[in-house]
């Protein structure tokens, strides 16, 4: 019986083995097309402008979306939208972002998958934790600055009780202390506000989720990056799919930023400064592609652990208050619709 055993060990080998050979040789066979036709002018001209419109598409399909502010007439919308948003941030986090941080090892070089097939689970299991501890990482970075904000903003937090409806509506009393954290993105829009002479109050939310957004398109810009440099198949693969996951992203993250006080306009641009998050992600990608492997192992359970914290305790409290059957009925629907697109896009990815 361990003769027969043995015997089926190996031939499993061997399976590996020519499996290997197999991706080898397919590598082997588009390499000496794709060089010499593709200049690394070239690459870079088709990873920027792919980048590009996978920021500027959705920014079109938002002027669609009926929802002006987060005024009450819109209410109802904006919690359906808003529900939309919570399933597709945790349906990202969960099926995309964690299972994608999980891999890399195995897909990064052959000899690595191979020695795991030997039963190196140590290693993987070290992994594994890693990943797990980026992701309650992310968890723990938004709530400290979460915290450290509200401190800021002069306890908004204790008045939260007594002024619920005016702080739900309100929020802080200045937006300016939140442009220190929201990276890049929220300093150039806390500028560009002021230059407008119109400084409305914003919640903490909307500049953590723009925070969150801005890595989240570092990383779609290193994987559009990245994949450029193996093939130009391979590149237009990679922004078709990054594209069906940001247009129901955008759309959810669009919601978040007007149920925490931005007008609609201004929501719509702020969310287009993202996209100088994947286009530097995109140049990284395109410069380093081992900068990108590493990268990858903690910015993806990071931004995993931030989606999970704007999904629960930013967006999924709001949907909690003045519960209607109805109203209730819709919002689970937009959140189990929400996760069921990330779902589809994963299983075609």
């Amino acid at each position: 019986h361990s003769h027969a055993h043995e015997g089926h060990e190996d031939t499993h080998e061997g399976h590996a083995h020519s499996h290997e050979g197999h991706t080898d040789k397919l590598h082997s066979d588009s390499d000496p097309e794709s060089t010499p036709e593709r200049t690394t002018m070239d690459i870079w001209y088709q990873a920027l402008v792919s980048t590009a419109l996978i920021s500027v598409a959705p920014f079109f399909i938002l002027f669609l979306i009926p929802l002006e502010s987060n005024s009450a007439e819109y209410a109802p919308l904006l919690k359906v939208l808003l529900a939309f948003a919570s399933g597709g941030l945790l349906g990202d986090a969960f099926l995309h972002l964690i299972p994608h941080a999980l891999m890399p090892h195995s897909h990064s070089d052959d000899t690595h998958s191979h020695s795991h097939s030997h039963g190196e689970e140590g290693h993987s299991h070290k992994h594994d934790m890693t990943v797990g501890l980026w992701v309650l990482a992310g968890i723990l970075a938004f709530l400290v600055v979460e915290k450290f904000v509200r401190l800021l903003k002069g306890g908004h937090g204790h008045s939260h009780g007594d002024t619920k409806a005016q702080s739900h509506l309100g929020g802080g009393k200045q937006s300016q202390d939140s442009g220190k954290k929201g990276g890049k993105n929220a300093d150039k829009q806390k500028k560009k506000k002021k230059s407008k002479g119109f400084l409305p109050d914003i919640k903490v939310s909307g500049f953590l989720n723009l925070a969150a957004d801005f890595t989240h398109n570092f990383t779609d810009g290193l994987a559009v990056g990245a994949s450029y440099l193996v093939g130009y198949n391979v590149g237009i693969v990679t922004t078709v799919t990054i594209l069906l996951h940001e247009l129901p992203h955008e759309i959810g993250d669009f919601a978040i930023l007007v149920q925490s006080g931005f007008p609609k306009r201004k929501a719509m641009y702020v969310q287009l400064l993202t996209a100088i998050g994947a286009l530097a992600g995109t140049v990284c990608g395109l410069l380093a592609h081992d900068v990108g492997e590493a990268a990858i192992d903690w910015i993806l359970p990071f931004t995993a652990g931030g989606f999970i914290y704007i999904a629960t305790v930013s967006v999924i409290p709001e949907l909690l208050e003045d519960t209607k059957f109805w109203q209730s009925v819709k919002e689970i629907i937009a959140l189990l619709f929400g996760v069921a697109m990330m779902v589809f896009i994963s299983l075609f990815e």
